[in-house]
Formats: structure tokens, C-alpha cells, sequence
């Protein structure tokens, strides 16, 4: 089995990441102070919030890796395994473009989730997309740091399927 490095975040990526955490960490903090007080406010937000930083954080992908017959992409939720026999197309994505976020998180540590209708989303660096569509129409994107070794070692083991 081969492991590939999630990509680091890009700058705008993680231009987005600090000013939503700085929103979500101080805000819950300045409502402690609201005259007159309201502490079921504050606590609320403050658990929202950072419950929010949490999971977004969760869904970063923590290991990437090919083995002979699938890809898996593993987070702290789970895992979601790709037979490499049922991918269609293989492509490197490197234009960022307009996406549509349908369910997800579009900023904060990365964009995970549902995009452009169905399109499954494990992305840190939107400069370092690797689009993957299966036979039967689901597109996962992912970035591992490099994407073009990633290709061709996929390509490699679809190969020797054959």
C-alpha cells in the first residue's frame, strides 16, 4: 500500500480558515460579557462554535493511500474505499473554477462534503485536485500534496488489473 500526504492548506484556504476560527473562537468568549448578562447565550454559542471547529477539523482527510485494487481516503469519521477498477477517469485539476457547495464545509481547514450537485469533496488545497469519476457517474476529489504522482500510481494499478 502506498501513502500520499494530504496537501497543505493553500492561502486562500487558509485565509478563510483563520479569519472563520477567530470569528467562532472570540465571539463565543465576548458573549460572557454581554450586559445584561445571558448565559444561556453564551454557553450555547460557545458550544455550537466550537463544536463547528471540531468537526470541520474532523473531516480533514488524515490518510490517503493506494493499494493494489482500491484508493482509500480516511478521516476521523470514517473511511470511504474506491474500487480502482470501477474508476472511469483519472484527472489532475488544477484551475480552481466556480463550484457550487450543496452540503459541506467550504473553507474552514478545506472543502469537505457535497459539491456541484453530488461531486464528493476531500479537499485541503484547491490547487492540487485530483477529480476521480466512476463508472457509474460519482465524482470524488481529493488532494494529496503531490497529484501527480498520485495519478500515475493509480494508472499504474489500474494497468496491471487489466
Amino acid at each position: 500500500m502506498k501513502e500520499f500526504t494530504t496537501a497543505k492548506m493553500d492561502g486562500m484556504t487558509k485565509t478563510i480558515t483563520i479569519i472563520v476560527l477567530l470569528f467562532l473562537i472570540l465571539f463565543p468568549i465576548s458573549s460572557f460579557f454581554f450586559e445584561p448578562p445571558k448565559p444561556i447565550i453564551s454557553i450555547t454559542s460557545f458550544v455550537l462554535m466550537y463544536g463547528a471547529i471540531l468537526i470541520a477539523y474532523g473531516f480533514i482527510p488524515k490518510r490517503i493511500a493506494v493499494s493494489y485494487d482500491q484508493i482509500l481516503i480516511k478521516n476521523l469519521f470514517g473511511s470511504v474505499l474506491i474500487s480502482i477498477d470501477e474508476i472511469e477517469t483519472l484527472e489532475n485539476v488544477e484551475k480552481i473554477g466556480l463550484n457550487l457547495r450543496t452540503f459541506g464545509i467550504g473553507g474552514l481547514f478545506g472543502y469537505f462534503g457535497r459539491f456541484n450537485g453530488g461531486d464528493l469533496w476531500y479537499v485541503t488545497n484547491t490547487h492540487k485536485k485530483v477529480k476521480i469519476i466512476l463508472k457509474s457517474g460519482k465524482v470524488y476529489m481529493i488532494s494529496p500534496e503531490n497529484p501527480d504522482e498520485f495519478v500515475k500510481e493509480v494508472q499504474q494499478r489500474k494497468g496491471e488489473m487489466i
